[in-house]
């Protein structure tokens, strides 16, 4: 089956020149043949105006590059019913086409959007981690607060705390400090 879009043919200024729907046989691929006022066999053409949607005509073959003005219609006027129909149809076909090609970009832009949803889960993840390891930490700050707190009062209030462990307390020393409990 050979398919074909319609040259020649005028097309309503709202929508693309594109037929909404391929031709299922050749221009020339018709019978009996219809000759044009140059003798050559005419091409057989559909209509897409708003006028008449989907109507066969005639048109001589070399109508764009010198050729006769041959121009007659296949089959005869449509009802306005039909033709408002006919009409509704293309738009239809339009649209729908217009749809499916919103489609990649829209699937595109959901990738990107579950990309964006594993690297916020991921930050999340790191982030309650984070959290968990300072609740840790002051779990352990806490333990160690009570027990200097019970020495200090069990040796009368005198204690040393270590300067290692005032730096850590105030975010420049290291994880690893020791308390001593003086008298």
């Amino acid at each position: 089956m050979a398919s074909s879009r319609s040259e020649g043919s005028s097309v309503s200024s709202r929508h693309t020149s594109a037929s909404p729907i391929l031709y299922q046989v050749g221009p020339l691929e018709y019978e009996p043949t219809v000759a044009c006022r140059c003798g050559n066999k005419a091409v057989r053409w559909i209509s897409r105006i708003s006028d008449n949607p989907g109507r066969w005509y005639f048109k001589c073959v070399n109508a764009r590059s010198g050729g006769c003005d041959y121009f007659a219609w296949v089959d005869g006027l449509l009802s306005s019913f039909l033709r408002e129909v006919l009409n509704d149809l293309r738009d239809e076909v339009w649209k729908l086409r217009r749809e499916k090609g919103d489609f990649p970009a829209a699937v595109e832009e959901g990738r990107f959007v579950q990309s964006e949803l594993v690297l916020a889960r991921n930050e999340l993840a790191i982030s309650r981690k984070a959290v968990g390891e300072k609740e840790a930490i002051v779990g352990v700050l806490k333990d160690t607060n009570s027990r200097l707190e019970f020495e200090r009062y069990s040796h009368g209030g005198s204690m040393r705390i270590d300067p290692g462990v005032l730096a850590f307390l105030d975010g420049a020393g290291p994880a690893d400090v020791f308390f001593f409990a003086g008298s």
